[in-house]
């Protein structure tokens, strides 16, 4: 897998928004990275905490050269995105390099492949205050062009304040699927749980890397959590309620 260099791959503050600009990068690079689709029948979220700051990641088709460097890149979702931090985004991007890739010959080689930048958006401390995005660092993996998120499992939904994460792996074959899925999570963790990561990475599509605009496996990770809301409704315990969470 090539190495991604950036004179900006260590976390720093990048920028310094509005509030009401942090507000619209939030809600759109949450769509744009594919969030979790809220469960109506198990009230959860998998948004991180807000006094700690909400992760998000945009994503970029990018042609590398046969010297490591940006050939071209395309951002599937700049339109969804506030001009200034396309921008910004954009000049990451033009200075990301790649070690070179060669072919099965040997031969130095193109290499097209997703690109996935990660975000933090920091509250603001105080109301006058502005919010800042925090610019955690990018990595080389196929693109996601599909992303599904199966329903949360039926024990966690019924649990309150649950709150747990999961490292799942995807082998993508030359045709975008993925082929193999390897689950990594602490121990204790109900099985139901890797059984959700896997079939939600099951639902997933790329575009597979390409080797002189030939496509090759590749391989991504993603961190899926699970967090159920801390208190359900006061009249949780009346019968029809029972029978409704319960599935009778």
């Amino acid at each position: 897998m090539p190495v991604l260099n950036s004179p900006r791959r260590r976390a720093f503050a990048c920028t310094v928004l509005s509030p009401l600009l942090s507000s619209l990068l939030c809600t759109h690079l949450l769509l744009a990275a594919g969030a979790a689709r809220a469960q109506d029948a198990a009230p959860s979220s998998a948004a991180s905490s807000a006094s700690t700051g909400q992760r998000y990641e945009v994503w970029a088709d990018v042609l590398f050269g046969p010297d490591g460097r940006n050939l071209a890149f395309h951002l599937p979702d700049e339109t969804v995105l506030p001009t200034p931090f396309a921008e910004l985004v954009k000049r990451q991007l033009q200075a990301a390099r790649i070690q070179p890739v060669q072919d099965s010959d040997g031969s130095p080689a193109t290499f097209r492949t997703g690109v996935r930048l990660n975000y933090l958006l920091l509250p603001a401390s105080t109301p006058e205050a502005n919010s800042q995005v925090q610019f955690l660092g990018l990595a080389v993996a196929p693109l996601p062009v599909k992303r599904y998120m199966a329903s949360y499992p039926k024990d966690v939904s019924q649990q309150a304040g649950w709150e747990g994460g999961m490292q799942a792996t995807c082998h993508v074959s030359t045709e975008g699927l993925c082929q193999k899925i390897e689950v990594q999570m602490l121990p204790g963790m109900p099985e139901s749980v890797r059984r959700f990561a896997k079939a939600s990475f099951e639902g997933w599509a790329f575009d597979a890397q390409r080797i002189n605009n030939r496509p090759v496996d590749g391989e991504i990770a993603v961190r899926f959590a699970l967090r159920t809301r801390d208190e359900y409704p006061k009249d949780f315990r009346i019968p029809a309620f029972e029978r409704f969470i319960q599935g009778r």
